[in-house]
């Protein structure tokens, strides 16, 4: 639904006929074709330069040219054939080969300039053709110079902290053709996190994969794949339990959703009615997995540089709240696990003067985990706001046993706090928990602890309940109706 119909060809010239080159690119476009790409490529006995062409679609074709195709992945494909080679070890070796093929040539030039036979036309001619290959020549020998350099190796040491792979069934998404695409979706993602959490992602890579599956995408962050998960263009996704009353049919397909855990079901666009609520186009979903990704995985996306731009934001304002914490109070280890908190527990930390002025006010908590509990509380009336609904709130608390439980996970060994952790406990807790959620159709679950331990049960407890808040009972303000509607 997104192939705006182009066709592309691709014709090959050898690279030393200038004529032939100059003529195919006047025919071509006289034909209406224009130049896509060109690269250079190695045959059997030359370099030749395999140039494709591209045009819209004509209604009606004239030339049977069977090498058109229609698709709009044709180009990823060909791009990715004709690259140049990969690795510095490849390209030093080719540069070489082209060195030596280029000194042959020059040498097959000065015999036949050697002949008594020559016309003085054929003379001048040989003369220039020979000042053309020598130019060559010494561009490949600075090419070469160029590559095997060790500053070429230290501009190559570079890292992609946030890439997204792509099956080659869905490059089309990220085409620039379509209307709408995945890079526009990412700039709106963008924006979201920063207008309501001040959380700007980085950069995102797309890359094509020939290591997933057909329709598969994945997640990578810093180099570690942390989703992977298939889409389906054309295709619009519901959440299994949002659908009432529809019937799951052959041309649907179901798969479970990596995000929630819960089923998904994947309708042709064709058959979704006006009236059903808003599904996921595939664009759409892989944006839910990016900013789902960026907001749990913010410790890791979020580097020292991003950190320093907070600061530099609080500098413009009050200067002295920055000299008086960092780096005598705060260091800038303690900053960024602070703000790096907030973020992943979807508070926003676009006031971020105001956060300053409260880790300037709590100067003397013993530890950072404290002062985030004070830093929490401060801003404990945004928090409730964002999470209530029609100014109510709905949570839930944990029966005495149940925290009985919990506070048995935490202990003492030598004076240092440890954490001893039973999977089985903890999945146990958060089935009882996501039961009784659904059982009052809350589907984004609030829990109620005491402070000390409300950051460590949400560690704990959101790697197996999606969307989970945890509130400490103190973070409960009189502002908005909280209603408890239930004990685990």
């Amino acid at each position: 639904m997104y192939n705006k119909k182009m066709q592309y060809v691709i014709k090959s010239v050898p690279t030393d006929d200038k004529q032939g080159l100059e003529d195919l690119l006047n025919k071509m476009s006289e034909e209406g074709w224009d130049l896509y790409t060109m690269h250079e490529v190695e045959t059997d006995s030359s370099f030749d330069f395999n140039c494709i062409f591209m045009r819209q679609k004509q209604e009606e074709e004239q030339a049977n040219l069977d090498d058109i195709v229609n698709i709009t992945s044709f180009k990823y494909r060909m791009e990715k054939m004709l690259a140049a080679p990969s690795s510095p070890y490849a390209s030093c070796k080719e540069i070489q080969l082209k060195i030596s093929n280029q000194k042959e040539r020059i040498k097959k030039i000065k015999s036949q300039l050697e002949s008594d036979n020559l016309s003085p036309d054929e003379k001048n001619q040989l003369n220039t053709q020979m000042s053309d290959e020598l130019r060559q020549l010494d561009n490949l020998k600075q090419s070469l110079v160029t590559e095997i350099s060790p500053d070429t190796m230290f501009a190559s040491i570079k890292e992609e902290k946030f890439v997204v792979n792509l099956s080659e069934e869905i490059l089309e998404l990220i085409s620039m053709e379509a209307n709408d695409n995945l890079l526009a979706e990412t700039v709106k993602i963008r924006q979201k996190l920063a207008d309501s959490l001040g959380y700007v992602i980085p950069h995102i890579h797309f890359h094509n994969s020939d290591e997933l599956n057909q329709n598969e995408f994945c997640i990578k962050i810093h180099d570690i794949e942390l989703f992977r998960t298939v889409v389906f263009p054309g295709y619009i996704a519901y959440y299994k339990d949002e659908l009432k009353g529809y019937k799951i049919t052959q041309d649907d397909i179901v798969i479970n959703d990596e995000i929630t855990g819960k089923k998904l079901v994947w309708i042709p666009q064709e058959k979704v009615k006006d009236f059903w609520l808003h599904g996921m186009t595939a664009i759409e979903y892989i944006g839910l997995a990016i900013e789902t990704i960026a907001i749990e995985e913010v410790s890791d996306i979020m580097d020292y540089s991003d950190v320093n731009k907070y600061v530099e934001k609080v500098l413009e304002v009050n200067s002295f709240l920055v000299d008086n914490i960092l780096p005598d109070f705060l260091t800038a280890s303690d900053l960024k696990y602070l703000i790096t908190c907030l973020i992943r527990e979807h508070v926003s930390v676009k006031n971020i003067v105001y956060i300053f002025e409260k880790i300037n006010d709590y100067a003397g908590e013993p530890t950072k985990e404290d002062l985030l509990d004070k830093v929490r509380l401060a801003l404990s009336k945004h928090i409730i706001k964002d999470l209530a609904q029609d100014g109510e709130l709905k949570v839930i608390e944990f029966s005495d046993e149940m925290l009985e439980k919990i506070y048995a996970f935490f202990g003492e060994d030598e004076d240092e706090p440890i954490v001893r952790i039973d999977a089985k406990d903890v999945e146990e807790i958060a089935e009882s928990l996501i039961k009784l959620a659904k059982s009052k159709k809350i589907v984004n679950p609030t829990i109620v602890v005491p402070m000390d331990i409300r950051h460590m049960v949400f560690v704990i407890l959101s790697e197996f309940v999606p969307n989970l808040t945890v509130l400490a009972h103190e973070e409960l303000v009189s502002e908005c109706n909280i209603k408890f509607v239930g004990k685990v």
